[in-house]
């Protein structure tokens, strides 16, 4: 098992928070911070032409004695050497800090102990490889809502198998990573081979301390022979980060993927905190990913959705593009209406206040066999002495059961004299104001 960065955000939970950080007053040994510092960057940031610019600039900088008067402060020297490497190149994931006490903790550091492995593993499988839920919604869509993509790909093929096999005759899915920040590129890659009939080159990740390039591919050889071919949407948030918009960006590139929601965070460089000596850390992005399709990834952009919306109401949306697109195909009346009640349904007390009270004593009265009465800010419909409250949908249009909307129809003079009723199966049937 490798250092991963979700078991190093695990293990961060179960250490206590201690602050090592000290302003000590004691003179810093300047030219040798500013070529440790070259030294890290050239050896590991992921764009080598900077790194060299602003090795150029930091020895000038030492040179003209820039430095020298925050030579005994170190907390505002980290502040000097932070604005004039950002002089050069403003890398917001490139940051100078001062903590004594971190490269003392870590000195001799290899990786994770047994003990913190194993209790890592334990909590990933305790919550099931983190996939914690699988649901088909109204109109068969399935839906995939999970947080993170851990690294156990073995373990959790047979998980993710059982739920996108629940899915497999679903007519569209939905994957909702509103709330994922990310994880590990195997598990990325394995949950992109489902969604391909072949072998598709997904991403590059471009690593300069090794000096390799790492290509992921989403391979259907992977899957056991589960292939999924139906539409697919994505729902991404401004918490949307990593390894979710790794997933995002390469299933969207690849014309496999709608994506519904926010911009997501933007981090396509992992990052790594070395130690420059004197208690100094400059945490440096080390890798980059490279889309084959866009010859550039994320970073710093975020994933940009093909539609735009507040991340609250991306499911919503997403379910309404999905039936909108059935009825753009949809060759028959019928059809194309048990897709309109399904949108309405959608869209159930999500535009209160909009109808006035004083509107609701229009509705009232008979409509063949179905009476309309209503008791203070609320609507009833008694059909055969079933009395059931009207949930409002939108402008005169109301839910009267669970298979059924009702619409109430102005005339020529401004009456309401007409009751329309939308069934689930997609009949439509009138009713006159007696």
């Amino acid at each position: 098992m490798k250092n991963s960065k979700l078991l190093f955000y695990f293990l961060a939970l179960l250490l206590p928070v201690v602050n090592y950080s000290q302003n000590i007053k004691k003179e810093i040994k300047l030219s040798q911070l500013i070529d440790s510092i070259n030294l890290k960057l050239n050896d590991n940031y992921v764009f080598p032409d900077k790194a060299q610019l602003i090795a150029k600039s930091l020895k000038a900088q030492l040179k003209k004695k820039v430095f020298s008067s925050t030579a005994n402060e170190p907390q505002k020297l980290v502040k000097q050497l932070q604005a004039e490497i950002f002089k050069v190149h403003k890398d917001p994931h490139m940051v100078v800090d001062y903590n004594p006490g971190w490269q003392g903790h870590t000195q001799g550091y290899t990786g994770p102990s047994a003990e913190e492995i194993t209790q890592f593993t334990k909590f990933v499988r305790d919550n099931n490889f983190m996939f914690k839920k699988v649901e088909l919604l109204p109109g068969n869509i399935g839906y995939l809502p999970f947080n993170i993509f851990v690294e156990h790909v073995k373990e959790a093929k047979p998980i993710i198998a059982s739920a996108l096999g629940f899915l497999a005759n679903s007519s569209a899915i939905i994957i909702d990573l509103r709330e994922n920040r990310g994880g590990e590129p195997e598990m990325v890659s394995q949950l992109e081979s489902y969604f391909f009939k072949e072998k598709t080159r997904m991403n590059d990740l471009i690593n300069r301390t090794k000096k390799d390039t790492i290509s992921y591919y989403a391979d259907p050889a992977k899957t056991d022979g589960l292939t999924l071919s139906m539409p697919v949407y994505i729902l991404t948030s401004k918490k949307t980060f990593s390894g979710a918009e790794d997933f995002s960006y390469g299933m969207q590139q690849a014309k496999r993927a709608t994506i519904v929601g926010e911009v997501t965070g933007g981090g396509a460089h992992p990052t790594k905190h070395f130690s420059v000596g004197q208690g100094f850390i400059v945490n440096i992005p080390f890798a980059r990913s490279l889309n084959p399709v866009t010859k550039t990834d994320w970073e710093g952009t975020g994933v940009i959705p093909d539609f735009k919306v507040e991340a609250a109401n991306a499911l919503i949306k997403a379910q309404e593009l999905i039936f909108r697109e059935r009825q753009s195909v949809a060759t028959n009346s019928t059809d194309k209406q048990k897709l309109e009640y399904l949108i309405n349904a959608l869209y159930v007390n999500s535009d209160p206040g909009t109808l006035p009270l004083d509107q609701f004593n229009k509705f009232t009265g008979t409509f063949g066999a179905l009476t309309i009465s209503r008791d203070g800010n609320k609507l009833f419909c008694n059909f055969l002495d079933n009395k059931t409250e009207l949930v409002h949908i939108s402008k005169n249009l109301f839910v009267l059961d669970n298979n059924a909307q009702i619409e109430f129809i102005k005339d020529d003079k401004g009456n309401y004299s007409l009751a329309r009723l939308f069934v689930s199966s997609g009949g439509i049937f009138e009713e006159l104001r007696k």
